[in-house]
């Protein structure tokens, strides 16, 4: 068992305690690739960091979304800012928290996390006009 950085999902991924095989002369991590996508897709839904650009084109991908409908799923009129955001790369995509917030929501809806989504999923598909509010007081 050996701990491994593996970087086929785009950006680095320290593996912990993971068999190891040879291949072609290179070491390489004994794993079920599929299952490590699910693992690093909830990763990147629950933890509490900016996406890099290489974490926004990853979740995209596993999400089978281009560039076009990921942008109209969050309400963007083009691709261009999301162009923009995955250009980044390594480095955090500078977008605002309300829209890591809407794509960690979209990330949650995907993969059926309700714990996560349940509070604030409500809000997403809202299409009743303003009303007035009733409050008793006692």
């Amino acid at each position: 068992m050996k701990d491994f950085i593996y970087n086929g999902l785009g950006f680095p991924i320290h593996l912990k305690g993971i068999k190891t095989r040879e291949f072609r002369g290179e070491i390489l991590p004994d794993i079920n690739h599929r299952k490590l996508e699910d693992a690093a897709f909830k990763l990147l839904l629950w933890n509490p960091f900016h996406f890099s650009g290489a974490h926004l084109t990853f979740v995209r991908g596993y999400m089978g979304l281009s560039q076009k409908a990921f942008a109209t799923a969050l309400g963007l009129s083009t691709h261009a800012t999301i162009s923009g955001w995955e250009k980044k790369k390594d480095e955090a995509t500078g977008m605002p928290g309300t829209a890591e917030l809407v794509i960690r929501l979209l990330m949650a809806d995907f993969i059926k996390e309700n714990d996560f989504a349940s509070h604030f999923k409500e809000f997403l598909d809202i299409e009743s006009e303003p009303q007035d509010l009733e409050l008793l007081m006692s």
